[in-house]
């Protein structure tokens, strides 16, 4: 039973699989989509972002983090100091034509900082996953290639790519910021599959380390007092990879390790250029409107996948927020109210079928205390990712974002009458 047919076959048949089995992960994702590539692009956000249809290009102020765009590091007032953390919860039901799953996921989803260094520039420092893996796909049946027997696969896969983040904003004139940003990605993605067949069983286990550097470059231009616009450019990058793999074999219950192998080389994985732009519409002081569109030109990486071909991804976005007052005396006055949508192409194509994503969002920013400006923000998303048409599965999903902002001024002196 040679195991690169079997694995030829299986990645073929892979969502073919029983549903109704209820499953519950540390990870971020419980998408069986993330099998594909490096993973699936994480849901999680930093701050306010996620609550607005996951854009805000041209989003900038003193008073939260926005890493989609350095150069709003441009913007912090001088001795500012913010501290953002966050968690995310996934609560996904994945359906094919004749059945249902469940499944919950969730964990820690980011860390960020960011200080002034002048009363002109600034920066931060971000750690939050990029891709997340987190599938399991139990009791997949399929045919032998060439012959009538069959075999039962067990495949369970986990795991992220993270984002470690320097950004650098600033300010040039009172109305144009740039700035540049430098990411580490890194992360390590573990799957294991448990192959039976007969009186025979053959159990893969492999262990896969992606790194590389990636390049960012930010624009923030403010057209009067009611439009910003944003730009963003993230260069291509290549991640190098390494991979440890054993594989067991299993012949009337006699156990003989087959393969066990340290550090082999891995194929690199390319990132394509990714361009967003974006545009922030102030009607009046108590509403603000994000439109974003970014584009990833996959299909010039050449990258591949067992399964399906990489496509070229556009990303729309739009976001709104609401807020009585600023300044207000009454609590309620200073709430922040948030809503947006989001529509995704995806980069992955499987028999013509468009891997797409889209989702509503909503959110609120609750204010910790009369004269800081802290909050607690809390956003929700209705999302699906998928589709049903031939052997693929669709995914419907709720997804809750808890951010803890948190603002405070150095070496302000108090003074004491």
């Amino acid at each position: 039973m040679p195991f690169m047919m079997i694995r030829s076959v299986l990645l073929r048949t892979l969502l073919l699989f029983p549903l109704g089995l209820m499953a519950q992960t540390n990870n971020l994702t419980g998408s069986p989509y993330s099998l594909f590539g490096l993973g699936v692009s994480t849901n999680a956000n930093i701050g306010k972002n996620s609550s607005l249809g996951n854009g805000g290009y041209a989003l900038a102020g003193p008073n939260f983090i926005n890493i989609l765009n350095p150069a709003s590091f441009g913007e912090y007032a001088e001795r500012s100091f913010l501290f953002d953390f966050g968690f995310l919860v996934e609560m996904s039901n994945i359906s094919n034509r004749s059945a249902n799953e469940r499944r919950i996921a969730g964990n820690f989803s980011n860390l960020a900082i960011a200080a002034s260094l002048s009363p002109k520039s600034s920066f931060g420092l971000s750690v939050a996953p990029y891709t997340d893996v987190g599938y399991s796909l139990i009791g997949v049946e399929s045919n032998i290639e060439g012959s009538f027997d069959q075999f039962t696969s067990n495949i369970l896969g986990t795991g992220s790519l993270n984002d470690f983040r320097f950004s650098y904003g600033y300010a040039l004139t009172e109305h144009l910021r740039i700035g540049g940003s430098l990411s580490y990605l890194f992360g390590t993605l573990e799957e294991s599959e448990q192959i039976v067949a007969d009186q025979s069983s053959l159990s893969i286990a492999e262990q896969s380390s992606y790194n590389g550097f990636r390049l960012g470059l930010g624009l923030q231009y403010e057209l009067g007092e009611k439009f910003t616009l944003g730009l963003v450019a993230n260069l291509p990058a290549s991640l190098s990879g390494t991979q440890d793999r054993v594989v067991d074999k299993s012949l009337d219950f006699v156990p003989t390790v087959v393969e066990n192998e340290t550090n082999i080389s891995l194929e690199s994985f390319d990132l394509p250029l990714e361009l967003n732009g974006g545009i922030l519409i102030r009607p009046s002081n108590q509403l603000a409107v994000n439109l974003d569109y970014g584009i990833r030109l996959w299909e010039a990486t050449g990258q591949r996948d067992n399964v399906g071909q990489f496509i070229d991804q556009h990303v729309i976005s739009l976001g709104g927020e609401y807020i009585k007052d600023k300044q207000g005396l009454k609590f309620w006055e200073r709430l922040q109210f948030r809503a947006g949508f989001n529509y995704d192409t995806g980069y992955l194509q499987v028999n013509d079928n468009k891997i797409n994503f889209y989702g509503i969002t909503a959110g609120i920013g609750i204010p910790l205390g009369y004269r800081s400006a802290s909050r607690l923000n809390i956003s929700y998303a209705n999302s699906s990712r998928g589709t049903t048409e031939g052997f693929l599965v669709q995914e419907r999903f709720n997804t809750i974002n808890i951010n803890i902002s948190l603002k405070d001024i150095w070496f302000l002196k108090r003074k004491i009458n």
